[in-house]
């Protein structure tokens, strides 16, 4: 594995039945100039929540596959939206962008079946990360 990536998160296998998949649980990384690619896009709200990545993954409020892509939504002061890629070279999946994303595009999506609402168990990482300062 390359050492220009970090593993951050497994696929949560509960978003198959949601999303109409049958993905196995698998590894996701980010590389670690993801950061750089955020500030360079201007992506400076999505930027605040790199760390958050792994509670992105797992506990989304949104997902969706586009093209081939997983597709993520989580809502905290800001909502941020990722989409997870596979490299078809080094047979890994890892986070391409994120951004934030307005609640008027996400509703759009959801209208469009691009997106659907994630109904998971509660999530107790979240519980005081809601009401942060972020």
């Amino acid at each position: 594995m390359s050492d220009k990536l970090i593993k951050i998160a497994n696929f949560n296998t509960n978003l198959n039945s949601l999303l109409n998949l049958n993905f196995p649980k698998f590894d996701i990384y980010r590389s670690k100039g993801l950061l750089a690619h955020l500030i360079n896009k201007k992506h400076f709200k999505a930027a605040k929540y790199i760390d958050y990545l792994p509670e992105i993954i797992m506990y989304p409020d949104y997902a969706g596959c586009n093209d081939g892509n997983i597709e993520l939504v989580k809502m905290f002061k800001d909502n941020i939206f990722i989409s997870i890629k596979l490299d078809n070279i080094h047979k890994h999946y890892y986070v391409a962008t994120m951004f934030e994303v307005k609640m008027g595009k996400i509703e759009a999506y959801v209208k469009t079946g691009r997106l659907k609402m994630v109904v998971i168990d509660s999530n107790p990482l979240t519980s005081d990360k809601n009401n942060g300062s972020l």
